[in-house]
């Protein structure tokens, strides 16, 4: 299995630009978390925390698309510094609003600013990655190392969190990611060898990613994925917090992504012969029955077992997710593509986000839990109608050179 993932980073370049991309991407796992336990703190309640939260997640919804297109036609290198500046000018005004103690309808600005300008990391180096290994079997592999590293990064950015907001002062979070986001994009913006080419519009329409065929209905199916990881995260929290074990809820979330990384390393350190959509179709139902488990919950050290059980549906999904863009969308537009997915998770996340934690105050986590299984029970039916939507007849559609299903002339 480790020759699997050495032979990938034999590229040139490639560890560097997988490193960068890490450390500016780790916020990700730290920003609504950590925005949550920020305002929980304040007040000992959930409903605007998860509103706040989900601010970031829509303003980053709004950005991921319409930056990944700039990128497209413009590259990484221009757009990287330019954003990161912008994020951090935000991500310090938050900072200093919370500390003189403004009223929370003002902190709604900055959380959209900053989540706009947070740049879709995964959708850069997995474009990277694509460009390096364009049509070559290591590409799913290296496609896994990525979700691998996403679930590293939610097993310690959970965990960091919660230590910071919980132990010392709780503002000390968003310093920490805007450090994070400026050291990895500096970094990233340097290494230029594996950045992939430019796609200049040259006068002619650039198409969005959202018309390749199925590109909706995937796009759908990552909204389901995002409000189930939200609704887990701000219910497990919740029900740590009223079973009087708050410190523990970062544990909890790290849970779930112990079980997502495992799942990842040994997806990609199988030889995989069986076409993607159907995997992806699979999996897709596995990821809509295994949130069941939290309802057997009945204390925070079961609810960690269950996380982790949880978490073994997710890498599978999302690394099948992200290879289908490589079949459906053109490269010309494939940072974008790559964005539409990260678009969709966060719309779902500031969805589920917004709508949980209102039920945990009133109703109980245990309650807040069903969002879960609902949010598992959409991806699940997407799955299955954008398996319909692309399984044609080999006869009658073939791939053409942009990666798009084309019907034969």
């Amino acid at each position: 299995m480790l020759g699997r993932y050495r032979a990938v980073f034999r590229a040139p370049g490639s560890v560097a630009f997988c490193a960068a991309s890490f450390v500016m991407r780790m916020p990700i796992a730290i920003y609504p978390i950590g925005i949550v336990l920020i305002i929980s703190a304040r007040d000992g309640r959930y409903g605007f925390a998860g509103v706040l939260s989900a601010c970031y997640i829509f303003g980053n919804a709004v950005g991921n698309p319409l930056l990944s297109r700039f990128v497209d036609r413009y590259g990484q290198t221009r757009l990287i510094l330019p954003c990161a500046a912008v994020h951090a000018v935000a991500v310090l005004a938050m900072a200093i609003m919370l500390r003189t103690g403004a009223p929370n309808a003002l902190l709604v600005v900055p959380a959209l600013i900053f989540g706009f300008s947070y740049l879709s990391v995964a959708s850069l180096v997995r474009t990277r990655w694509s460009y390096v290994y364009d049509g070559r079997p290591e590409l799913a592999t290296a496609l896994s190392v990525e979700s691998v590293l996403d679930e590293v990064i939610f097993v310690f950015g959970p965990l960091v969190a919660t230590l910071l907001a919980t132990q010392a002062e709780p503002v000390l979070v968003l310093y920490l990611g805007v450090g994070l986001v400026v050291a990895g994009s500096l970094w990233l913006a340097t290494l230029r060898a594996t950045e992939p080419p430019p796609h200049p519009q040259d006068g002619a329409p650039h198409a969005s990613a959202l018309r390749a065929r199925g590109m909706v209905i995937l796009t759908i199916a990552t909204v389901g994925m995002g409000a189930l990881f939200a609704s887990a995260e701000v219910s497990m929290v919740a029900f740590c917090g009223q079973h009087g074990q708050r410190g523990l809820s970062g544990l909890a979330l790290a849970a779930i992504a112990v079980g997502s990384g495992i799942s990842g390393l040994m997806y990609g350190a199988r030889d995989w012969h069986s076409d993607i959509l159907p995997r992806f179709r699979l999996q897709a139902l596995a990821f809509g029955a295994l949130p069941l488990v939290l309802l057997a919950a009945t204390n925070v050290p079961l609810l960690v077992v269950c996380g982790f059980v949880l978490g073994f549906g997710i890498a599978p999904t999302l690394i099948t997710a992200f290879g289908l863009i490589q079949q459906i969308v053109p490269a010309r537009a494939m940072t974008e593509g790559m964005a539409w997915v990260s678009t969709g998770l966060n719309v779902g996340y500031g969805a589920g986000a917004a709508l949980v934690g209102g039920i945990a105050d009133k109703h109980g986590a245990r309650s807040a839990f069903l969002v879960v299984v609902a949010a598992g029970f959409v991806t699940a039916a997407m799955a299955q109608l954008l398996y319909r939507r692309l399984a044609v007849r080999p006869e009658s559609y073939s791939k053409d050179g942009a990666g798009m299903a084309a019907p034969k002339r």
